[in-house]
């Protein structure tokens, strides 16, 4: 969800803040602590120099099959095929806000707060639009629905079922005796198209009985696990992105400047006043790569609302 509270529960000036250039920078760094989309989904593929090459699965297994050898035989060597070798270049997203003479000096501690948040909620944001982005440019398979999850008929479960049997069922292209041995495991979706999928009569039905009181819409929680799949969720996300995974197996980031958050400074020489421009700045900026390598192990499902 979004970010509100800053600097919650804490009583404190703008005077004070500035006084203290570390102050708002640990407060956002806090709060952008495993906050990223990408971060829940993606394996960690260590630094990079600016540049990753990479190339797409084609089987997970090797070109021959293990042989029965003899006493004192040579055991074979086989090998085994990859994908199309692809590269993304990094590109630094940065932005700052700044705090001015007259916030400090008439402690207009709303809108300082209000700034800060917004900075780390278009982060976020961003990250969120990295990661839909690497799904679209891996081309990953689609699932489309025939019957729109607000429609009496529909059966938001059955289709996140076929969406799981999609992933676990894929194969390479050059096998089709072979399976990747997918494991679905995650579940990305807006919470509105979730609130959809619970409430449908043909989720419903499963809350009777025993079950009544495990009912996410009487407990007035999000559940955790829908059908065995880890719900993710943000902010973010349009009604229309749904998808099936199998986290950190799909794909993965890469960073050569890690999330960098600046000390609050005057930007034009401090005299006490905040410089030329009488203000003070915090910037924060990162360089990071997303790719899915997995393509298949991802299904997007289209057309449940909408």
């Amino acid at each position: 969800m979004p970010i509100t509270g800053a600097f919650s529960g804490e009583t404190l000036t703008v005077d004070a803040m500035v006084k203290d250039p570390t102050y708002i920078q640990e407060r956002i760094l806090e709060d952008l602590d495993k906050a990223f989309l990408e971060e829940a989904l993606f394996r960690n593929a260590g630094t990079n120099d600016g540049i990753v090459a990479y190339s797409e699965a084609v089987a997970p297994f090797l070109n021959d099959d293990a042989e029965v050898v003899a006493e004192y035989a040579e055991i074979p060597l086989s090998n085994m095929d990859s994908g199309k070798v692809k590269s993304l270049i990094g590109h630094k997203t940065a932005l700052g806000v700044s705090v001015s003479l007259e916030q400090r000096r008439f402690n207009k501690l709303d809108k300082v707060v209000q700034q800060v948040n917004a900075l780390k909620n278009t982060m976020v944001r961003t990250s969120v639009r990295a990661s839909l982005a690497a799904f679209a440019n891996a081309e990953t398979p689609t699932l489309n629905v025939g019957t729109k999850w607000e429609e009496p008929t529909a059966n938001p479960l059955g289709d996140i079922r076929a969406a799981k049997r999609m992933i676990s069922q894929a194969k390479p292209e050059t096998d089709d005796q072979a399976l990747f041995g997918y494991k679905p495991d995650t579940l990305v979706i807006a919470e509105s198209t979730l609130e959809a999928a619970l409430e449908h009569e043909a989720t419903q039905k499963f809350f009777i009985g025993n079950m009544a009181a495990e009912n996410p819409i009487f407990k007035g929680i999000t559940p955790g696990i829908l059908s065995q799949l880890r719900i993710v969720t943000s902010s973010w996300l349009e009604e229309d992105e749904i998808y099936v995974m199998e986290a950190q197996t799909a794909g993965f980031y890469s960073d050569s400047i890690p999330l960098t958050v600046s000390e609050l400074y005057s930007p034009h020489g401090d005299n006490g006043y905040g410089g030329a421009t009488q203000s003070w700045r915090v910037d924060a900026f990162r360089t990071r790569i997303i790719a899915v390598d997995n393509p298949k192990a991802v299904v997007k499902i289209e057309g449940a609302l909408g």
